[in-house]
């Protein structure tokens, strides 16, 4: 139709010119009129292979994969993901939740990682809270049953449900073969890999993998000051509540130090447990919490999960005078991860049941 097209010379100086005022046209940003200058190019040249090396220059999609029509991206628009691409996925995560080694970390997020739907557990009954045993010092009556049966009524938002921290970020286990540390005090060190903080990142981990979006926060609460320690914890809880308002649990995890030093274990599939215990502050001390009923219904039911699954895992629930931050949230538990006589280890591997516990808990209605 247009002879002189094919010929050499005059082809390809008129090839040379389209590159041209296609790339001029892109930075133009003019999509539409690029559009219309492709669309008139094919019938000007006539030939469907010719068209496709000229399209092939202009995207870089080789000629024999373009079996379906291409659209060019709008001019300013970012390159789509490659899908499929692990490396670029595991850059991303790493990324994300990158784990700094100063003495005051950044928090982080771990992203959820997407699963299946799992059915409500099954519901509380009044049995259930009787054979439940509390201990500590706040002697307020407690009808458990009650406070058991009672809904939840968390709220559906999205974003994290999950808060880990700890007040006594220094706490440590006994020594053992491959974690040894530096200690700060007894049974205490600023080595995040081998104190509580280390038994975060395990809970975290666990809860990740079962679909549970969690921030755990790394950093420093009892270090330089112990005794600020729960004021300087606060501040950080205030301030990711009114960033996240999706946050429902908030776990101040610790290690337990007795007064009889026993060193106490379970046996389960084959390993060695750290045991656990929860403890939930009131107002009898004198704070204001308005919030200690909420927070002994959530640790009540908590402790019910795990003894459907492990009876010997949880301590008995300890009840406290003291508030230890739990006014600011319905879901404020405080979760003793062994003792000084246990091992990091044990700690570590009562972290998967502890993370699934926690995933029921927040399907309750």
């Amino acid at each position: 139709m247009y002879p002189i097209l094919y010929r050499k010379k005059t082809r390809t100086s008129f090839l040379a010119c389209l590159l041209l005022l296609a790339l001029t046209i892109r930075v133009l940003g003019e999509p539409e009129l690029r559009g219309m200058v492709w669309a008139r190019t094919k019938d000007v040249l006539g030939s469907e292979a010719l068209f496709r090396t000229v399209l092939f220059l202009e995207t870089g999609v080789l000629p024999e994969k373009l079996s379906a029509p291409v659209q060019l991206p709008p001019a300013g628009d970012e390159p789509a993901p490659e899908r499929g691409n692990p490396s670029a996925a595991a850059a991303s995560q790493t990324e994300n939740t990158q784990t700094p080694a100063t003495a005051a970390p950044t928090p982080f997020t771990t992203e959820a990682v997407p699963a299946a739907v799992a059915p409500q557990p099954a519901p509380f009954t009044a049995a259930e809270a009787e054979a439940l045993s509390l201990r500590g010092n706040c002697t307020y009556p407690v009808d458990k049953a009650a406070l058991l049966l009672r809904p939840l009524n968390w709220p559906e938002l999205p974003g994290p449900k999950v808060l880990i921290l700890h007040s006594h970020s220094c706490e440590a286990y006994t020594q053992c073969d491959g974690h040894s540390y530096l200690p700060s005090d007894n049974y205490r060190t600023l080595d995040l890999s081998n104190n509580v903080t280390a038994v975060g990142d395990a809970l975290a981990e666990a809860l990740a993998g079962l679909g549970v979006e969690v921030i755990h926060d790394r950093s420093y609460n009892d270090y330089p000051s112990y005794n600020a320690s729960y004021g300087v914890a606060r501040e950080k809880i205030q301030a990711y509540l009114e960033q996240y308002p999706s946050i429902v649990l908030v776990l101040d995890l610790h290690r337990d130090a007795l007064e009889k030093p026993v060193r106490e274990t379970v046996e389960r599939d084959g390993q060695t447990l750290a045991p656990l215990m929860l403890a939930v502050g009131s107002d009898q001390g004198g704070l204001n919490h308005p919030h200690w009923e909420d927070n002994l219904s959530c640790g009540l039911k908590l402790q019910a999960l795990g003894c459907r699954d492990e009876p010997c895992l949880f301590k008995k629930l300890s009840f406290r005078k003291e508030r230890f931050n739990g006014d600011l949230s319905p879901g404020a538990l405080i979760v003793e991860v062994g003792s000084t006589e246990n091992t990091l280890p044990e700690a570590l591997a009562s972290m998967p049941y502890l993370a699934r516990y926690i995933a029921e808990l927040l399907r309750c209605p």
